[in-house]
Formats: structure tokens, sequence, C-alpha cells
């Protein structure tokens, strides 16, 4: 009853057509029950009766009947294609909107495969569910009933022949049915394994391709389809069972209704036009009680994907939207990162006791060795998680009063990886910041430096740049992930990493910019490459999940014993670090930056 009540919840919208369908199927079986009657009356009448004055209007009858019915299951055909479509459609869209409300710890615990299985493989075993048999289910019962009070009402002992046979289908149900939910739900996890093995090697092709693995990759996918193929073999052969043992049913059903038939003929209880129209009563009876147990094998595969699409609809965010959220304007930038401690297990915390404060428009680094806890603190400023104890704020407000959307909107971000979608250049950049006009685009990517490229491209900014921006160069996304981010105007910053794949010269322009576009903004910057945020208003040294030390780059240095100390020497070297530590000071808030001189000497030195 739960799938039931599920699959009803999502036909909801479409009950007005679910209502035209099912009166089609009614009034479709209302000729195939005026259709025996036609032919008794043929036989009797006209044939054995000889009233051949009414021979020409049975078949006549009989045309328009059939007429009727192949009308009727078009119209009844398109009306159910039409519900099924629209609840795909729906139900693809309803579980896609809850992927998108999701935390990012669903994503950390589930298979990609998985989700992607769901979306495809079981929404379309509702489908089938849907628009195969489900439809006809209340008329294929109200058809028996007719049948049966029918029968009761002109041969009473053969009316209880027929349904004598009725048991055995349930018994071939029960039988059947266990095996076949367990099988496919194992098919759907095999599938979920299959459908991550492919997204993994497609993206990887690049790795697999200059490693020469095909031929194992090759190998591997063989067993992985290999490992599917058992349980779908079982599957058909539990269906063909099923379906095979039915049809016997229905026939040792037929074979005695013929036997108790020629009885009747011959004791004088029944005409010959009643033995055609009898069997073909019998034949409208076995086929529904047939078809509602294969609709009960649908039922049962269909069932294993509700229970799966299930696991997603009912899941709750983990991180809770405020039932009367904040406004929040244009924020100043002041982020406090209070007595903060969070684990993505139960009993794990990854940071401990973080006291962090930065300043509006102060440019602070996270440094530290891997697995210190820098992203988590990136994770916890975006509400991608909420703390296990203590609070984030920005400019005074907790974050969890305020609106995820409104929050996210306010902070730029540049991954290490940059995620760029199959859009044009000018989408890519907007994708944040959708209102934003042409000029407001192109100022961002002059601003990244990604106007040159662009430019040149075949269809310039309407360029599409292909799937994960295949057709740029790894500096050259890194660049409009950047623009992305200056497009959205944010009031904080946040670089993980952001300019480690460019080149020494895009990289030296970008920061370059960057000392003038993070001018009022708020930026924190986590980086291995110590020599890029040497300038930071503040450096925040992390190790085990704690903050262990805080300063300027002169202040921690002073510190020969400390953790950035040994860091820096272990990346640079005493001589190389010498040449650091005597970089010139940043721009001061009201010295303009001139680009020529800079962009000049780069590009001579590059050419």
């Amino acid at each position: 009853m739960h799938t039931f009540r599920r699959i009803w919840h999502w036909l909801q919208p479409y009950r007005h057509w679910v209502l035209v369908a099912s009166l089609l199927t009614g009034l479709a079986c209302v000729l195939n029950l005026a259709a025996p009657l036609l032919v008794q009356e043929l036989i009797d009448q006209v044939i054995t009766a000889g009233h051949w004055e009414r021979l020409p209007f049975y078949p006549l009858a009989l045309f328009a009947v059939f007429v009727g019915q192949a009308i009727l299951g078009m119209v009844n055909g398109l009306v159910i294609s039409h519900v099924g479509q629209s609840l795909v459609r729906n139900l693809r869209h309803e579980v896609y909107d809850k992927l998108q409300r999701l935390g990012l710890s669903y994503y950390d615990k589930t298979p990609t495969g998985s989700i992607i299985a769901r979306i495809m493989d079981d929404v379309g075993a509702i489908q089938m569910f849907v628009t195969g048999q489900s439809f006809s289910i209340l008329t294929d019962l109200a058809t028996t009933l007719a049948i049966t009070v029918l029968l009761f009402t002109r041969n009473f002992r053969l009316a209880l022949v027929m349904l004598a046979i009725v048991p055995l289908y349930a018994l071939n149900f029960r039988y059947f049915m266990g095996q076949i939910r367990q099988t496919s739900q194992v098919i759907r996890d095999k599938m979920d394994v299959i459908f991550g093995h492919l997204k993994e090697k497609l993206d990887g092709v690049l790795v697999i391709k200059a490693h020469a693995t095909e031929a194992t990759e090759r190998t591997g996918f063989v067993a992985e389809l290999e490992d599917a193929h058992g349980p779908r073999v079982r599957e058909a052969r539990l269906r063909a069972s099923f379906g095979n043992l039915s049809g016997a049913i229905s026939g040792v059903g037929t074979s005695l209704v013929f036997g108790v038939c020629g009885f009747e003929v011959l004791a004088g209880r029944m005409t010959p036009g009643e033995v055609v129209s009898t069997a073909a009563l019998a034949g409208l009876l076995f086929g529904p009680i047939a078809r509602l147990a294969d609709l009960a094998y649908v039922f049962e595969q269909a069932g294993a994907s509700v229970d799966r699409l299930g696991e997603i609809l009912d899941l709750e965010p983990e991180v809770v939207e405020p039932t009367h959220p904040v406004p929040l304007q244009r924020a100043r930038g002041k982020v406090a990162f209070d007595r903060v401690g969070f684990g993505y297990v139960s009993d794990q915390p990854v940071v401990w006791d973080i006291r962090l404060e930065l300043e509006p428009g102060q440019k602070v680094a996270l440094v530290g060795p891997t697995g210190c806890g820098k992203t988590t603190l990136v994770n916890l400023l975006l509400r991608f998680y909420d703390p296990t104890w203590g609070e984030v704020r920005l400019d005074g407000t907790s974050l969890r009063a305020v609106a995820a959307s409104d929050l996210r909107r306010q902070i730029g971000v540049v991954l290490q990886e940059p995620i760029i979608f199959r859009a044009t250049v000018a989408e890519n950049i907007r994708y944040g910041n959708p209102h934003a006009t042409d000029e407001q685009v192109e100022a961002a990517a002059r601003a990244a430096l990604v106007h040159d490229f662009a430019t040149a491209l075949p269809l310039g900014y309407q360029t599409i740049v292909g799937e994960g921006g295949h057709k740029l160069s790894q500096g050259e996304r890194q660049r409009l992930a950047i623009a992305r981010a200056l497009c959205l105007d944010p009031a904080l910053v946040v670089f993980d990493e952001a300019t480690s794949s460019l080149d020494s010269a895009s990289e030296a322009l970008i920061q370059a910019a960057l000392v003038n576009l993070l001018r009022g903004r708020t930026a924190l910057i986590i980086a291995h490459r110590l020599s890029t945020i040497v300038d930071s208003d503040q450096i925040v040294v992390m190790d085990g999940g704690l903050v262990i030390q805080k300063g300027t780059h002169q202040q921690l240095m002073a510190n020969r014993d400390g953790l950035y100390s040994q860091l820096c020497l272990r990346q640079f070297g005493a001589p190389a670090l010498a040449r650091v530590a005597s970089r010139p000071a940043p721009l001061a808030d009201d010295e303009p930056l001139n680009w020529a001189p800079l962009v000049g000497s780069l590009r001579a030195g590059t050419s």
C-alpha cells in the first residue's frame, strides 16, 4: 500500500487525465462484453434457428464493436502516454530539486552512479508501471466482478468451475513475487555501480589514454557487466516462468470450461451459442486475472524503485534554513569563528575550538599541512555544514539565521579544480549573477585576464567551451572561474589554491589584478604556495584541526621554531626565502595600479 500511496501522490496533478483513462478503459471493457453476446445471438438466432433476415445486423454490430475498441484503445493510449511522460518529467524535476537542496554530507556518502541511476533508471521503472497496466486495474477488477455475476446468473455450476481456477493465480503470484522484488533490488544496486564506473572513467579518459590502460578498463567494465548479467538473467527467467505459468493456468481453466460446456450441451442445458459466448467470457475472465497477476509483477519491480527514490525524497537537508531569515543586503565582510568545532562524522571532530576574526577588507590566508582543516573552515563559512558546536557570524549575525542563498551570493568562490560548465564563455562568467550585463561580464573577464583569449575564440564570448571546459587550457579555465567570482561582485572572496595551475606570467598578472580587485572585500585564501600569501594582512596556521599560529609573514617568520617558518624553509630554502621576504609591500588603498609596465614586461619575458 505504501507504494500505491506514493505513486498516487505523484499522479495527483494528473488525476483528471487518470479518470479519463479509466473511463475509456471501462467503455472498452463494455464493448468486450458485448462481442461474445452478439456471437451467441448470431449462432442461436441466425445459424441454428434459421432467422436469416437478421444476418446483416450481427456482422455490422460486431464491426462497430471492433472499430469502437480500436478508437478507444488509441485515444486511451495517447492519454496514458501523456500522463506517463508528464509523470517522468515532474518526478525527475522533484528528485533533482531535492538533490539541489541537500547538503554536501549527502554527496559525501552517496556515490554519483547511485544518484544518476535513481534519476534515470528508477524513474523509468515507475513510468513503465504507470503507462503499462496500472490504469486498467480498477477496470479489470470491475470486469472480473461483472463476468462473475453474469456467469452465476447463466450457469451456477460452470461459474464455480471457473472461479476454482482463480486461487492458482494467487499461488503463482505468491511464489514468484518475493524473488522478483529481491532480484530487482539487486539489479538496481548493480546498475548503481555501473553508472558510477562510467562517469568516473569517462571523466578520467585523459588519464586512461596517458597510461595506455584501455585494455584494463575494458576488462574491468566487462567484469562489472558480467556481475549484473546474472541477476538480469534470473529476473528474465522468473518473469518468463511467472508469465508461462499464468498462461498454463488460463489454458487449464479454458479446457475445463469447454469440458463442462460439452456435458451441459449433452444435458440440454446449454445451446451452441451459449457455449461459444461462455468460452469467450471465460477468456475475458481469465485475461483480467492474468493481467492483475502480471501487474503485480511490474508493481514489485516499481516498488523497489519507489523505495529508492523515497530514500532521496524523504531526506531533510542537514543544514536547516531559518523560518524567518534575517535580511542580508550588501555585507560589510566581518567574519567571526567563535569557538567553532566540527566533524563530518559524529564523534570525530575535524576542527577544534576555532577562534578567528576577519575584519572587513582584510586578506587572510590559511596555511598548514593537508587535512588540517583549512577547507573545512571554508565549508563552514559557506554554510555547506553547520558547526557541531560554536558559531560562525557574518557582520555579527549568526549564519544559522541567514538564508543560505543570501549568504552565498555575498561570497565569490574559486576552487582549486575549476568547475566549468558546458556553456558559452559569457554564460560561465554570468553563472552566479544571471542578471549581469554584457559590460559587467566583460569587466570581470578583463580583470581576470580572460578577455584576450575569449575574443580569440571562434564565436568570442558566445563560444561553447565544451563539457568541463575541455576546449580551454587549465590556466584559462582557472581564470574563467576567477572571472565568474568577480562578476558576482561579492563582499567576501574565497580562493582555494586559486592560482596553483597557472603559468608564471598569468599568475603574476592575476596577483597584480587582485591587489585592486580585493580592495573593500574580505578575502580568505587557502594556499600551499606560500609565495602567493606573504603579503596577507593575517596568516592563520593550522595543524591537527587547531589554529596554532596567527600573524603577518614577518611576525610568523620571527619564530624560527614555528610551523610556518618550517613550511617556508621547506618550500623555498633559505636563499629563496630571503628574496620572498624582501618583496615590496602591497599598494596603499589610495595608490592606483599601473597595469601597462607590468603587462608589457611579462609579455616581453614570455615572448
